[in-house]
């Protein structure tokens, strides 16, 4: 039985427009949970950017969530991404419900989600990016073989 991923409205960092989970129904939607302090996330967001900018698809939607209940100082995140330019969205949990409400318990961990709002992975920095890639390439075109 497929797991419904749990809705969330989250506000942008910048504070200028709310993002709700809902917004993206049909779309494969990837979650990326980070916090500025970890080694492994600190190595995985170049990937992610390099993702962001290159996986143009109608049907794709990739946001990041900023755990701000793990962040020491959450008000150093504004200059960590200005520093790196990083251009893929950034949405600010309140404190760890969302991340709590998927059941991560380390960072980085990335979440996908079917066009039908359904689990379909939660992956740590173990899995290699190429293989998360593969899924969601697997779940963009399930839909072309029906």
């Amino acid at each position: 039985m497929a797991r419904q991923a749990p809705e969330f409205c989250l506000p942008t960092w910048d504070d200028r427009k709310k993002v709700c989970l809902r917004d993206y129904q049909g779309k494969v939607v990837l979650l990326s949970f980070w916090v500025t302090w970890c080694a492994a996330c600190q190595a995985d967001l170049p990937h992610k950017e390099v993702l962001y900018r290159s996986v143009r698809h109608p049907d794709f939607a990739f946001l990041t969530i900023n755990v701000t209940g793990r962040e020491p100082d959450p008000a150093r995140v504004s200059t960590f991404l200005e520093k790196a330019g990083y251009t893929f969205p950034v949405l600010k949990d309140d404190g760890r419900k969302t991340y709590d409400a998927y059941g991560i318990t380390s960072v980085p961990a990335s979440v996908l989600i079917d066009r039908e709002g359904n689990l379909a992975g939660i992956y740590d920095e173990t899995v290699p990016l190429v293989t998360i890639l593969q899924e969601i390439d697997r779940l963009l075109h399930q839909q072309d073989q029906k």
